[in-house]
């Protein structure tokens, strides 16, 4: 199971010295700038991680600065990247703690910036000049999407648009963690220590400055004005969630299990109790492409079970995605799961049994503090559906079970993929009609449809199949 976001320092190390997409092999040209974000999102909040004081100067934020993010700053502030006084990371900090030193260069920073991020420099400055992030992304958005690599995709969040201009960092905050040190009893030593809140600073030397600035009124009523538009950000995103749940709908062209029009009045009803409809939306696409990896067993919504959620926010997400989901990231997915199926049992789409199922799953899987409390399937009897297709010859569904998968693994390690010898020892085996009828139908699939079984044979022990062909009977009941 995967660490918490807390340890991706040492899963990913430092990432301070990559200038460019270029410099991670892993990163082609091909890569779409969503994905880029995607990965870029989970090295700033490495960044992010770090401890910075709340009486942080310039020179010393600006040093301890990703390359990528001070060459963003010299863009954003018109610097320049290319002139010779700029080649060295000194004289790009150097270049940036003059301009921004300089009262005029430092006004029109600020004039330059979006009056909603400008409202969020005022809120910063009038805490004092520090403020917990949590409480300022509240009230002016997340930096969900700024990714990683400024100077090629700079950020457009509110704040990331302060901090490529160097009027704002992030950080843990070191100060509260010297204090506590120092107070630190013999017997406190006993319980782990929280974790220092992360804050946003503005630094110490450009905050007296910054307040003349904006002391001016017409700047101050631009900025109201903004954050009375920006009320509505909302409804943007619950219509860009709706949309992508339109599209992905669509796309599919056939039934699913969970009904476009309750995912969308789900969506509605969470944006107006103060919920990100996108955040959710992309918890429930993720669900949904697992409907239809699992479509062989999830028809409706009382197929679904408990060992699905868990096996959802497991090796599903480790399977589908390159990067490896955090353990916070798998239980958000979890509790958005929680909360559809919760929102579906309040409006008569599904049972009350259907959702204690769903709701004991996800009370499990979250209650340890380290990582999920795992829900493993029941041992299979045999007539577990693992494959359904329908025969493009005959139009008429197919279906295979964890018997097809234990007589493939059989043909595979004890006949060395001889069917002929392995129908003939049909003959002295328990249940050996059974068996030669199910081989009868493996042999007459095509080739690429026994291979997408075999695929799938993960979970199936060999000698468990071996002793299965020659000492058990043949059952058709599933407990999946």
């Amino acid at each position: 199971m995967r660490h918490n976001r807390d340890d991706e320092h040492d899963e990913f190390g430092d990432l301070g010295d990559y200038d460019s997409l270029d410099d991670f092999g892993f990163i082609s040209p091909e890569m779409t700038e969503e994905f880029a974000r995607f990965i870029g999102d989970r090295w700033r909040l490495v960044q992010d991680n770090k401890p910075i004081s709340v009486d942080i100067s310039l020179a010393t934020a600006l040093t301890k600065s990703p390359a990528q993010w001070l060459d963003a700053v010299c863009i954003a502030l018109n610097l320049g990247l290319r002139s010779p006084a700029r080649r060295t990371r000194h004289a790009r900090i150097e270049a940036v703690i003059a301009n921004l030193s300089r009262i005029d260069d430092l006004a029109r920073c600020v004039l330059d910036l979006p009056p909603h991020a400008r409202a969020a420099l005022r809120r910063v400055l009038e805490n004092g000049g520090s403020l917990r992030l949590s409480t300022l992304e509240r009230d002016f958005g997340d930096m969900t999407g700024d990714g990683w690599f400024w100077s090629e995709q700079p950020p457009t969040s509110s704040l990331g648009e302060l901090r490529r201009r160097a009027l704002l960092f992030i950080g843990r905050n070191a100060s509260l963690r010297k204090s506590t040190r120092a107070t630190v009893t013999p017997i406190a030593l006993t319980a782990a220590p929280k974790r220092p809140a992360k804050i946003a600073v503005i630094p110490q030397e450009l905050r007296e400055p910054l307040k003349r600035i904006l002391s001016d009124d017409a700047i101050r009523r631009e900025e109201e004005r903004a954050l009375e538009r920006h009320m509505a950000p909302p409804d943007q995103l619950l219509l860009e969630s709706i949309e992508g749940l339109r599209a992905h709908y669509d796309m599919r062209g056939v039934a699913l299990p969970l009904p476009r029009d309750a995912v969308e009045t789900f969506l509605r009803a969470s944006c107006k109790s103060g919920m990100n409809p996108m955040m959710l939306w992309t918890s429930i696409e993720t669900r949904l492409e697992f409907f239809d990896d699992n479509a062989h067993e999830i028809r409706s919504m009382d197929d679904v079970c408990g060992y699905h959620v868990s096996e959802l926010a497991t090796d599903f997400v480790d399977q589908r995605y390159l990067q490896r989901w955090t353990l916070d990231e798998r239980r958000e997915l979890i509790t958005t799961v929680h909360r559809l199926w919760s929102f579906l049992r309040r409006t008569g789409r599904i049972g009350d049994e259907v959702f204690e199922e769903i709701d004991h799953a996800a009370r499990r899987l979250t209650a340890g503090k380290r990582r999920l409390n795992l829900i493993r399937r029941p041992p299979p009897l045999g007539g577990e559906l693992v494959l359904a297709r329908i025969n493009p010859n005959t139009g008429e569904e197919e279906r295979f079970t964890v018997n097809h998968q234990r007589l493939i693994l059989v043909w595979l390690t004890e006949f060395h993929q001889d069917w002929r010898t392995l129908l003939q020892r049909c003959d002295d085996v328990t249940d050996g009609g059974e068996k030669a009828q199910l081989i009868h139908e493996l042999i007459a699939l095509e080739p690429a449809v026994c291979e997408l079984l075999v695929t799938r044979l993960d979970e199936v022990d060999a000698d468990a199949a071996a002793h299965w062909f020659y000492e058990e009977n043949v059952m058709r009941l599933s407990v999946w």
